[in-house]
């Protein structure tokens, strides 16, 4: 099902989105792409200064972890070799996908969130070769290296592994599926870990992610909420491509952090936070879409909306 252009562009443009000033990465601009220079002016002239405000980096403080992306590679890859080559490409040039695209945007400026991946031995190999095998592919020097970008982890045991990020700061994980009972706020930051499933198939199997979060992993399942975009034929149970969730993701915490940082030394109501934290969302689901459908013009979204 292809998207209407214009309903995308429609939802770019009320965002203030435009592709000849993506340079997300600017930070001498003074205004950001959030379109909060207006609620953050005004907030600032309603506020009390408790000090004179200096200048930061947009980048977590030093006390706090990093946020992560789990991808969950622990349903197994098949066993006959035509389809198993198949799933080792798709999940290589997803992740692949994700890290070039960061590649071009991160700046001295952002930090990255950590990108690890789970799962048997064999498959977890496997897809490190193949990483291996589009990074010495690779001709520009911004996106080499994208094996070092990613912690691959044999066997380990997804519990074991949340308890060790949890160890490290990250204090709620949820998994990301498109069948989830509950959403994600939108008026409020991402938890800091979320896992992704990497479930690339040609024929979508609906509860596959739900179950295994809910069922066998004992984890909250949670989906996005694109129906905030209000884009025609695009739903929060859209199945959304794992290079363009992991895309999500990563600018929704950088969006986020801007705010942090903006807000840090001002008396801000929560309504107007929530407002600007909507945006952070708004903005990044809008340009993760529209680099979807750059990447496949003819099928951005798989479901009709009703």
């Amino acid at each position: 099902m292809k998207m209407g252009a214009d309903a995308l562009e429609a939802s770019l443009e009320s965002l203030r989105i435009h592709g000849d000033d993506h340079g997300e990465g600017d930070k001498d601009k003074e205004s950001t792409n959030l379109g909060l220079g207006e609620e953050l002016k005004q907030s600032e002239e309603n506020s009390v200064q408790t000090s004179s405000r200096t200048e930061t980096s947009v980048s977590l403080a030093c006390s706090q972890s990093p946020p992560i992306l789990i991808c969950d590679a622990w349903y197994g890859f098949p066993k006959q070799k035509r389809p198993r080559k198949e799933r080792i490409n798709a999940v290589s040039r997803q992740l692949s996908n994700f890290l070039e695209w960061r590649a071009s945007e991160v700046s001295g400026a952002k930090y990255e969130c950590h990108v690890s991946l789970l799962g048997s031995e064999g498959d977890v190999t496997a897809v490190y070769a193949r990483v291996n095998d589009l990074d010495n592919q690779a001709h520009s020097t911004n996106i080499s290296n994208r094996k070092e970008k990613v912690d691959f982890q044999c066997n380990v045991n997804m519990h074991e592994f949340i308890d060790q990020q949890k160890a490290k700061g990250i204090d709620e994980v949820v998994y990301l599926s498109p069948d989830a009972p509950h959403t994600l706020s939108s008026n409020s930051p991402p938890p800091n870990a979320a896992i992704v499933g990497m479930l690339i198939d040609r024929r979508i199997t609906t509860d596959r992610s739900r179950i295994r979060a809910e069922e066998t992993l004992e984890l909250r399942a949670v989906k996005l909420p694109l129906d905030e975009l209000n884009v025609k034929e695009l739903t929060s149970q859209e199945p959304l491509n794992v290079d363009t969730v992991m895309e999500l993701m990563q600018r929704w915490w950088w969006n986020c952090d801007k705010v942090k940082q903006k807000c840090k030394d001002l008396v801000v109501s929560d309504e107007a936070r929530s407002d600007m934290y909507r945006k952070c969302f708004l903005e990044a689901a809008a340009w993760a879409m529209k680099t979807q459908r750059e990447r496949h013009p003819n099928r951005t979204v798989h479901l009709s909306k009703n």
